[in-house]
């Protein structure tokens, strides 16, 4: 009997620490990890063929971008115009550059909702779209028919 006070007594206490620890680690979410985990979630078939944005396609998607320090950067599109799937995900170096960073992104959905998207269907996923930030993190989620689901897993990050 006293075992089995003592064990409760413990997996309490066990509780209560857990509990009290929560979320307050400081340290940044692994935004790639995010990135891979989404995309795995929708699966092979459903998955779009995404690209790495970098060079000069990422100084035309997102004029100015290389000018931040960045911690973390993923950017990655959709391999096809016409399938509207987009993320820009970035730590920043403070608050500060995350939201200048986010005006970029915001830039970027202005210019695809413009026409830059070309197709209606497109057009309208770009409308979608989200500029996300928490901290020094800042992201542009584009995703479809599933842009939903990107941004609570985005949000569930933090």
């Amino acid at each position: 009997m006293m075992k089995k006070i003592l064990l409760a007594v413990l997996a309490f206490a066990l509780m209560l620490s857990m509990a009290a620890c929560g979320k307050k680690n400081d340290a940044a979410p692994d935004l790639n990890q995010y990135y891979v985990d989404f995309i795995d979630g929708l699966g092979e078939e459903n998955a779009p063929m995404m690209m790495d944005v970098e060079g000069e396609l990422l100084d035309t998607y997102y004029p100015g971008l290389n000018g931040y320090q960045t911690k973390q950067r993923v950017v990655k599109a959709a391999a096809i115009s016409s399938v509207p799937y987009e993320f820009a995900l970035v730590e920043a170096e403070s608050a500060a550059d995350a939201e200048a960073i986010a005006e970029i992104f915001r830039s970027r959905i202005d210019s695809q909702t413009a026409g830059g998207a070309y197709y209606p269907m497109t057009i309208e996923a770009w409308e979608n779209a989200a500029v996300l930030t928490n901290g020094n993190i800042a992201a542009l989620i584009c995703a479809g028919d599933t842009q939903a689901e990107a941004e609570t897993g985005f949000n569930a990050l933090f």
